[in-house]
């Protein structure tokens, strides 16, 4: 029987269990599509294909936001995130018993489906989990489960293909999604699906949400969601900076691929130690931390075009822009958990999900026009200019955003949960 309650401090095996669905879910989405891409390659059907799946394993996480935004708000937590990886799992087995391409990309859309199900919902979940005090803590852990499921994801692909064939990567996959389905059911803490007889006060005074209501979160969406689209586009060209520029070889390529991703699982609990700091009530400052970490990741990727005297230098540079992106990530985050009507969290989550998404496929086709017309070392300096030229753009809309907040801030109203 389901029943409403309050609680004091935050339910740390919750969090917990959330960060290894975090994990699972994005080993299993990034095994099985890496895994397909080895098997596209291999049989000869070239980059048109390849591309095309891509494609087709991030648009659903654009244009299924809005839909998986208001499910989040509206049913079930557990029921969503347990849906969300049983369907996950149905895609990546449907995916060994066929080789056709067109039931392939069909199935490659489904996977997608199943972790643009569980984004939002969990997002909107941890508010509800953790404390204010807690909050920052709790979003490092369930991004990092994140962050190595998305690294270990291709690695595991790559090994199990070379040893077992891409079958056996897709059924360990599969296990992966099913495991996750499961891991669900352990997480008490439940949001959605039951409907309140009273409203909060805030819901009261202000009974809808939108996000260009809100100027300050509006420029933070828009600065950070354009700056992405930036370092995909470098995502595209750091192929040709460390294998042309440098003639390093795919190990060192790969090193320095995984660098950005290490940095990132670091920069999650500095961001943690920092927004700490920044309580409830000060979320200008968190607007103007984004954009100095906006401005020096432009910093980095003009760094990147410099003439450096060895490949190894690009390591340290990748680290620091992983660290960057990680404390972006979580500010962008704890700022609409702060922001946001708790019952509105899963479509802000699922919005500001989507624009970025939608950036990252801009960013995918400026890297392929930049590398056609620039040399490479030139595009990243472009592109870290450009970064800069996006901030600047930005600071006058968080200067007004700034003016327009009350003296101090609301603290969020008291958190409710549904605990099983």
């Amino acid at each position: 029987m389901s029943f409403t309650s309050s609680f004091e401090g935050t339910r740390w095996p919750d969090v917990h269990a959330a960060a290894a669905c975090s994990f699972l879910g994005g080993t299993a989405m990034f095994t099985a599509d890496f895994a397909l891409i080895l098997h596209l390659q291999t049989t000869g059907l070239g980059g048109a294909a390849v591309a095309t799946l891509i494609i087709c394993a991030t648009l659903p996480l654009v244009l299924l936001a809005p839909l998986t935004g208001r499910m989040a708000d509206r049913f079930d937590s557990r029921a969503l995130m347990a849906g969300g990886g049983l369907l996950q799992a149905a895609a990546i087995t449907g995916m060994v018993l066929t080789d056709h391409l067109p039931a392939l990309l069909g199935l490659v859309i489904l996977n997608a489906g199943g972790t643009a199900l569980l984004v939002p919902t969990i997002t909107a979940l941890i508010p509800v989990i953790a404390t204010d005090a807690d909050l920052p803590r709790a979003i490092a852990m369930v991004q990092t489960g994140s962050l190595i499921g998305m690294a270990a994801g291709p690695a595991t692909a790559g090994f199990i293909v070379a040893a077992h064939g891409t079958d056996t990567a897709l059924a360990v996959a599969a296990c992966g999604a099913l495991l996750r389905a499961v891991l669900c059911t352990d997480i008490r803490t439940r949001r959605g699906g039951i409907r309140r007889e009273t409203a909060t006060a805030q819901d009261t005074e202000r009974p809808t949400w939108r996000l260009r209501g809100d100027r300050l979160l509006t420029t933070m969406v828009i600065g950070l969601g354009s700056v992405i689209a930036c370092l995909c586009a470098v995502n595209v060209l750091e192929v040709f900076l460390v294998r042309e520029v440098y003639g390093a070889s795919e190990s060192t390529y790969g090193l320095v691929n995984a660098s950005w991703t290490a940095g990132m699982a670091v920069g999650a609990w500095v961001a943690a130690a920092v927004i700490g700091r920044i309580g409830p009530g000060r979320d200008p400052l968190l607007a103007w931390m984004l954009m100095g970490c906006l401005t020096m990741t432009g910093a980095v990727c003009i760094a990147f075009g410099m003439p450096l005297p060895f490949v190894g230098m690009l390591v340290p540079l990748y680290l620091i822009g992983g660290v960057l992106n990680a404390v972006q990530n979580s500010t962008m985050q704890v700022s609409v958990a702060r922001r946001v009507p708790e019952r509105f969290r899963g479509r802000a989550g699922a919005k500001v999900n989507g624009v970025i998404n939608g950036a990252t496929l801009i960013g995918f086709v400026l890297g392929g026009v930049l590398s056609s017309f620039l040399p490479t070392r030139t595009a990243f300096i472009v592109i870290g200019l450009a970064t800069i030229a996006i901030v600047v753009c930005c600071i006058p809309m968080v200067r007004r955003g700034t003016r327009e907040e009350p003296a101090e801030t609301q603290a969020a109203p008291a958190r409710e949960l549904v605990a099983a």
